[in-house]
């Protein structure tokens, strides 16, 4: 009896004994298998944390990249805006030489045209003008002669305001770019080329003539 209690008692103890190894194996594997987690983890954290890393890197050098687009784009935009400025520059220099040109020429061409309108109408009123150098030579009554000479000088100065000016003739010496000869006489008292009579008034405007004075030119003759 007492045999069969000490093996029951070795039989508990030998089972505590293999009850605590199979806890202590137990913790153990645990141990082990928390501590394979915790590598693991620390692996794929490790992992994990190079790939952030390497994305970052990545992200990093694709902000560079789209900086140093963006950049190259701007230049590019502020060289095509300089070229656009200077084009627009040159184009508005160029239409404003033009319009310039355009109105000197349109000045130009209005002052002609009413030179030409004056030129045009004085020319029809030398003769009135000459008919007065006409008339004075057959009339003998001082009243009447007196008449005509006002009316003459009247004629004489509104032509006068408008820079019309009677070209000088006799005594002068001839100027083909001022007078038309129709005729040459011989007189030793006169120089060669002398005016010795005016047959018609010539009148110029401006430094443009009018008309020509028509005269009589010197010749003398050789001996």
């Amino acid at each position: 009896m007492r045999s069969e209690k000490s093996n029951s008692k070795n039989i508990r103890k030998d089972m505590r004994f293999d009850k605590r190894e199979y806890t202590d194996a137990s913790d153990k594997a645990e141990n082990n298998s928390n501590q394979n987690i915790n590598d693991s983890k620390a692996d794929d954290d490790s992992k994990q944390n190079q790939k952030d890393r390497s994305r970052a890197e990545k992200d990093t050098d694709n902000d560079k990249k789209e900086k140093d687009s963006l950049m190259s784009e701007e230049n590019k935009n502020s060289d095509e805006c300089r070229e656009c400025r200077g084009e627009f520059l040159l184009t508005a220099q160029r239409l404003q030489a033009e319009f310039d040109n355009y109105r000197k020429k349109s000045e130009t061409r209005l002052q002609q045209t009413k030179l030409d309108g004056q030129i045009d109408a004085i020319s029809k009123i030398l003769p009135a003008l000459d008919s007065f150098v006409g008339a004075k030579k057959i009339i003998s009554d001082p009243k009447i002669l007196e008449g005509v000479n006002m009316i003459e000088k009247q004629l004489i100065s509104a032509l006068t305001s408008l820079n019309v000016e009677k070209i000088d003739a006799v005594g002068k010496e001839f100027d083909p770019n001022l007078h038309n000869a129709l005729a040459i006489v011989s007189d030793n008292t006169l120089e060669n080329n002398i005016i010795k009579e005016e047959y018609q008034a010539g009148y110029k405007i401006n430094d443009k003539i009018i008309r020509y004075s028509q005269v009589i030119v010197n010749k003398k003759e050789e001996k």
